[in-house]
């Protein structure tokens, strides 16, 4: 997996690159043991923006499920990392032993040392309301754990998707039942509501369209009308195509009196005809 942004031209994080003694030099400025994963990534690149910058986070009472992470701090004498203490007090933050690698000022992330000297966690430091949280194990974890802004949308759009594919196939469910309802009202409504969950699209639905063809010879006026314009929307459209059924439909039209049912007749038998 590509880490760093390489298509940038001019990256105001990256340094020049690194060597031993700039890695000896923040070890023995800090007293720690850096991760050699993080060591590994500024071999490559010391520092600079990341190709992916998205980090999942677990916060209570927080919109988001990430936070943003496009830059990774390098070390040079008194640049990247080396500059963490001067950062840590100019922003109020008390605590020792943190290591800023990448934020803004309002929010920083860090190698927290706290409590190891060798195996630091990764913390997000909120300098607005002065709290430090752990969101990572380790420095590995967190790398391995970024993504990128298009696999955000990806994910947000298979939910909405998935999400509206529950909601059709409960109130798919919900109209069948209105149907089979002996209350005239509940048919009416689970007509319209079957149409709407399948989005109109009822071709193959043989067993509808079934109920459809007693529903237009229902002594119930309201329940006549909600089926008829239901097959005359999808005659019309092109969604039922079978002659027979056409057929059948276009017969018990013919015998209605209701004006709106001999204009879905009219309609069909006008089309047909071009």
């Amino acid at each position: 997996m590509e880490f760093w942004n390489y298509k940038l031209k001019d990256d105001p994080y990256k340094l020049q690159n690194i060597n031993k003694k700039d890695i000896e030099l923040a070890e023995k400025a800090f007293h720690i043991k850096l991760p050699q994963a993080y060591i590994d990534l500024l071999i490559e690149q010391n520092g600079g923006c990341l190709k992916n910058t998205y980090l999942p986070v677990n916060f209570k009472n927080w919109a988001d499920n990430h936070i943003l992470f496009d830059y990774l701090l390098g070390i040079k004498k008194d640049k990247g990392i080396m500059e963490s203490n001067y950062l840590l007090k100019e922003w109020g933050v008390k605590e020792k032993n943190l290591i800023i690698i990448s934020g803004d000022g309002h929010f920083f992330i860090a190698l927290d040392y706290r409590t190891n000297e060798e195996k630091p966690t990764i913390v997000y430091i909120d300098t607005t309301e002065n709290q430090i949280t752990k969101i990572y194990e380790d420095f590995s974890t967190m790398v391995n754990s970024l993504y990128e802004e298009e696999d955000l949308e990806n994910q947000e759009d298979i939910e909405e998707i998935e999400e509206l594919r529950k909601h059709l196939q409960n109130s798919k469910k919900k109209s069948i039942e209105l149907m089979e309802s002996m209350d005239n009202d509940d048919i009416v409504e689970g007509i319209h509501m079957y149409v709407g969950a399948t989005a109109g699209f009822i071709q193959e639905d043989y067993v509808f369209i079934e109920k459809l063809l007693k529903f237009i010879q229902h002594s119930n006026e309201d329940i006549r009308l909600a089926a008829a314009e239901c097959l005359w929307r999808s005659i019309s459209s092109g969604n039922i195509k079978e002659n027979k059924v056409i057929s059948l439909v276009l017969d018990i039209f013919k015998n209605e009196n209701h004006p709106d049912i001999k204009y879905f007749y009219d309609d069909i038998i006008e089309n047909q005809a071009k």
